[in-house]
C-alpha cells in the first residue's frame, strides 16, 4: 500500500508540474522566488524584472485572494509616467510561429485611459539586436475579480534567433501611482 500512494504522489506531481512547465519559459506561474540565474531564461534575473514589478502571494496585503494556480503571481505597480514589468528570452527560429497566453487580472475599477497593461514581444537576431516588436491589446478594463485570458500569436520575422516575451504596465502621464491594481499569472509559451 505505502508503494502504491509513492506512485500516486509522483503520479500528481508530474502532472502539476507538467501543466506548469508546458511550454519553453521557466517559472511560468511565479512560483519560483525571483532571482539571479546562471540561464537569462527567468523572469526576474539579470535586469529582467524592472521598475515596480513583483511576485507576491495571494491574499497577502491588498493583494487579489486568489492566483491562477499556485499562490503566487506577479503584480505590477505604475508610478507616474513610468513602464514596468518582467520579461523572458529564449531560443526561437526565424519564420517560426508563435503563441503565448497569460491572465491578468485588474482591480478597483477601470484603470485611467492613459495607463494599461499588455503582452508584448520583441525579436533578436543572433547578435542580440532588436529586429522588430509586436503588442498585444491594451487591457484597461477592471476584470471584477476574474482572471482573463489574454494571447498573442504570430510568425517570427527573417533572421530571429532569440524572443523576448514581456508583461509589461505603464504610461500613466500626470496620474497618481496605480497600486496593488495589476495582476498577471500562468503565463507561457503554447506548443
Amino acid at each position: 500500500m505505502r508503494g502504491m500512494k509513492a506512485v500516486l504522489a509522483v503520479g500528481v506531481f508530474l502532472s502539476f508540474a507538467g501543466v506548469a512547465f508546458a511550454g519553453k519559459l521557466e517559472n511560468s506561474s511565479f512560483e519560483i522566488d525571483f532571482g539571479d540565474r546562471a540561464s537569462l531564461s527567468m523572469w526576474g534575473g539579470y535586469r529582467e524584472a524592472w521598475g515596480e514589478a513583483y511576485q507576491v502571494n495571494a491574499g497577502r496585503a491588498n493583494y487579489v485572494e486568489r492566483a491562477l494556480t499556485g499562490e503566487r503571481f506577479l503584480l505590477i505597480n505604475v508610478p507616474p509616467a513610468s513602464w514596468n514589468g518582467v520579461w523572458q528570452q529564449v531560443s526561437w527560429g526565424e519564420k517560426q510561429p508563435y503563441l503565448w497566453e497569460a491572465f491578468y487580472q485588474i482591480k478597483g475599477g477601470d484603470l485611467p485611459d492613459n495607463c494599461s497593461t499588455f503582452m508584448k514581444v520583441e525579436f533578436y537576431d543572433g547578435h542580440d539586436i532588436q529586429l522588430g516588436s509586436a503588442v498585444g491589446e491594451m487591457r484597461r478594463t477592471d476584470t471584477k475579480g476574474v482572471w482573463v485570458r489574454d494571447s498573442m500569436k504570430g510568425v517570427t520575422p527573417v533572421g530571429t534567433a532569440a524572443i523576448r516575451f514581456i508583461l509589461i504596465a505603464g504610461g500613466n502621464e500626470g496620474g497618481e501611482g496605480i497600486l496593488d491594481r495589476i495582476y498577471w499569472d500562468d503565463a507561457d509559451t503554447v506548443e
